[in-house]
This record gives structure tokens, C-alpha cells and sequence, in this order.
């Protein structure tokens, strides 16, 4: 016979267990990305604070000629970014940010009916020192995640830091409690999403001409190689993320095209100044490959959400030129993220999994 105490003690931690105490408590999830100009008065403020990061030139200068190297950089780099930007019709990232923030408020609000997803862009509006004052610091869950899948100290730390200096400078510390999430490549939907991306680039070119070769050239925005000697994880993860999905890959290729000749490779690209950075250099596995195998090459953007300059200019121009003048005979790229809901259920289930 059940003992009726033990029983009723059951159902009652079990009934604790079930109910949800945070449902109707106020969240609120802080968005962070780079940001971009969207014309061309934005390009050169753009590039000035861009340039005043820390973690972006990091190096050990007064913040008063930090601000003037960083003008000058910009009054210097804008004439021909300006061009560049024009040629795309400028940024789109930022649409795209705010369609992943709606995505992700609808989404969200299934579970917690009263939270609310809020954008601090990096470089551009909404700014951090914005958004922060419309925040229920006191009476809120909050937890903040980036749309940069791997962490790295030049665009995730950086924004997090950008946002603890606005909490402090509307608060007067930084001191409060929020949950960060600083690496979500690994989430099992998003790797199934950017995989379901890089096939649908996979198909059409083995399906149209199945004889030629076919290189895939994954493309990550690099980091000087001194940022990954002193411990910065982001190359590690891109090439985690890279081995992983060349590993489905190639599973899918044996059932679905036997007889492929196709060639991984991972490289990085944008890289500026005169110090080394991580290689392979995109450009130059670009031009190798091309004078070795001909054939058609399929670029991956592997660290990037949403389309902007480096993607929509770089590779699209500048990358596809070099592409067709080395050798390889047809160029296409994979379109990464962008406003596709499934970047949205991705962090759903990073948030989840961190206690959202």
C-alpha cells in the first residue's frame, strides 16, 4: 500500500516541478550585431566608431588619440567604402537584425507571453547607449545573445562590453544580473540549418554538370593570427563548425552523387593593415584552387548571418572576378541566414538551453 503522505508529497513537488514560476515575469533578450550603413552619410561615422573599438585595434592608446587615429582611418577608407556601399545599395544587415528580433519576440512570446526582444547594433543605430534606457533592468530576466555564431573577442565581446559601458554610464555600475550566450554554432538546429543552406548551394551545381569538379571554398571573416595566439577561441570554432557540416557532406555526396570530384577547403578573408592574419587568405585559396582544378567553386560564408559588405561586394564582386580569371569556369555562393525564421528557432533553442 502507497503511503498517502509520500503520495501527496509526490504530486505536490511534482506539480512545482511543472509549473513554470518565470512565465509571467518580464523578459527581455538584448540582440546584439555589427550594424551597417544604409547610406551614404552613414558610411564614415560608420567606419569612425568602428575603428575607435578597442577590440578592434587593440592597443594601448589614450582614448583621446585613439578617437583621432580613428578619424582619420575613416576619413581616409570612406571615399572608396562609400563606392563600395553604393555598389550594393548599401547594408542590409539591419533589416535583416530586425526581422530576426521579430522572428524571435513571436517565437519567445510562446513560452513567456510578456518578453520582449530589443536590437543594440555595434556600430550603427539602435546604439547601446539608446536601447539601454528602455530596459527594466530591476524587474526583468534578461539575457542577451549575438548573431555571431562563434565567439570572438573583435564582434562579441566587443558588443557585450559596449553594453555593460552603457548600463554603467545609465546606472552608474554594471552589476546586473543577465544571462550571455557566447557560442551557438554547436546548437543541433542551427548546424542542421546552415547545413540544409550549404546542400541547396551543393545541388544544382553537381546536378547540372555531375562530370566537373567542384570546390567548396568556406569563407570566414579572419582575425590577426596575434588575437589567436593569445587565446581568442573563434578560429577554433569556424573550423569546428567547417569540419562538421564537410562531414555531413561528404556522407550526403556518397548516397546522392558517388562519382563527385569535390574539394573542401576553409579560408578567411577582409583582412586590412599590415600585420598577419590567419590564413589561408580567401583570395589567394581562390586563386590556387582555380589554376589547379578549373571546374566550378561554390563559396560558404561560414561566420556570417545576413548578407552586407563582405558578402554582397566581396565575394560577390570582387571574389567571383578572381574566381573566373583563375581558372574555375562557373562561380556560385551560398546565402547565409538573412530574415529566415530558422535563424530565429536556432536561438530559441540556444535560449533554452541557457535557462530562458
Amino acid at each position: 500500500m502507497h503511503d498517502p503522505i509520500k503520495c501527496e508529497g509526490d504530486i505536490a513537488l511534482t506539480n512545482q516541478l511543472t509549473t513554470d514560476p518565470w512565465r509571467d515575469v518580464p523578459h527581455v533578450v538584448v540582440l546584439l550585431n555589427f550594424g551597417g550603413p544604409t547610406s551614404d552619410p552613414e558610411v564614415e561615422p560608420f567606419l569612425r566608431r568602428l575603428f575607435e573599438d578597442p577590440f578592434i585595434i587593440r592597443a594601448p592608446l589614450p582614448a583621446r588619440f585613439r578617437r583621432f587615429l580613428a578619424r582619420r582611418i575613416a576619413t581616409k577608407r570612406a571615399p572608396k567604402s562609400s563606392a563600395e556601399y553604393a555598389k550594393i545599395g548599401y547594408s542590409p544587415i539591419n533589416k535583416m537584425t530586425a526581422a530576426q528580433a521579430e522572428h524571435l519576440q513571436t517565437a519567445l512570446r510562446q513560452m513567456r507571453p510578456n518578453t520582449k526582444v530589443v536590437v543594440i547594433n555595434r556600430y550603427t543605430a539602435p546604439t547601446a547607449e539608446e536601447t539601454v534606457r528602455s530596459i527594466d533592468f530591476a524587474g526583468s530576466r534578461i539575457f542577451m545573445v549575438t548573431l555571431y555564431p562563434h565567439l570572438c573577442h573583435s564582434t562579441t565581446v566587443s558588443s557585450l562590453r559596449d553594453f555593460d559601458l552603457a548600463v554603467e554610464a545609465h546606472l552608474g555600475h554594471r552589476h546586473i544580473p543577465t544571462t550571455r550566450i557566447f557560442s551557438w554554432w554547436q546548437t543541433p538546429r542551427y548546424l542542421a540549418h546552415t547545413y540544409q543552406r550549404l546542400q541547396q548551394g551543393l545541388e544544382p551545381l553537381l546536378t547540372s554538370e555531375p562530370s566537373q569538379p567542384l570546390t567548396v571554398v568556406f569563407s570566414a571573416h579572419g582575425i590577426p593570427v596575434k588575437y589567436h595566439n593569445r587565446g581568442d577561441p573563434y578560429v577554433t570554432e569556424t573550423h569546428a563548425h567547417f569540419n562538421e557540416l564537410k562531414r555531413r557532406g561528404e556522407v550526403w555526396l556518397k548516397q546522392r552523387f558517388p562519382q563527385s570530384d569535390v574539394l573542401w577547403d576553409l579560408s578567411f578573408q577582409s583582412r586590412v593593415g599590415p600585420v598577419e592574419w590567419v590564413k589561408p587568405y580567401t583570395d589567394e585559396t581562390i586563386e590556387r584552387l582555380g589554376r589547379e582544378r578549373g571546374g566550378a567553386v561554390l563559396l560558404v560564408p561560414i561566420s556570417f548571418t545576413a548578407d552586407h559588405i563582405e558578402t554582397l561586394y566581396e565575394m560577390d564582386h570582387t571574389y567571383r572576378e578572381l574566381a573566373l580569371a583563375s581558372g574555375f569556369k562557373r562561380y556560385a555562393r551560398v546565402v547565409p541566414s538573412n530574415d529566415d525564421p530558422e535563424l530565429a528557432a536556432s536561438l530559441v533553442d540556444a535560449l533554452t538551453a541557457h535557462g530562458f
